[in-house]
């Protein structure tokens, strides 16, 4: 056999290895179970608290809401009116304008006869698609459908469907 190094087996310190800790270790605790449940108790205590305030301020204002309505529903209504007798007049001065040349044509009448046959002094309206014919596309959607007026500033089936931070960038 050769004469080399020495083969030098690895043993345990003299005295042995410390004690080896087998035993179930729990984790520190970071907050008191008793701070949990304080903590849990006040957040839902606020909670309650903001959800009872915030629904006496919504019913407040939709109170308030409903009585501007109101108040304002005659005068609304009445510049309603006035608009219509406005668009109707105007149609009926561009019908007397266009046909000006046309021999026997009587404004408001086709050729003579009435467009509406009613009982007595009964008003019906004429369709939008008469009161809208010359007029362009476009101003039928804005003006007669008036849930489209970008003005309108009452409250909108759609306001609950999007938080209020991000809703102002919708419409």
């Amino acid at each position: 056999m050769a004469t080399g190094a020495e083969f030098k087996q690895d043993m345990p310190p003299k005295g042995g290895y410390r004690a080896f800790n087998f035993h179930r270790t729990f984790p520190k605790l970071v907050w008191s179970p008793g701070a949990v449940v304080a903590a849990i108790f006040g957040a839902t205590a606020y909670g309650v608290y903001t959800a009872i305030e915030s629904k006496k301020t919504d019913i407040t204002e939709k109170f308030e809401d409903v009585d501007i309505n109101n108040a304002l529903e005659p005068f609304l209504t009445a510049e309603r009116d006035r608009y219509w007798l406005k668009l109707l007049a105007k149609n009926r001065a561009l019908e007397e304008e266009i046909m000006k040349d046309v021999p026997g044509w009587k404004t408001g009448t086709w050729y003579g006869e009435p467009v509406y046959f009613t009982l007595g002094e009964k008003w019906w309206d004429p369709s939008a698609t008469e009161v809208y014919a010359h007029s362009w596309g476009s101003v039928e959607a804005r003006e007669h459908l008036w849930r489209q007026h970008s003005e309108y500033a009452g409250p909108k089936f759609y306001d609950n469907w999007f938080p209020q931070s991000i809703s102002k960038w919708f419409w």
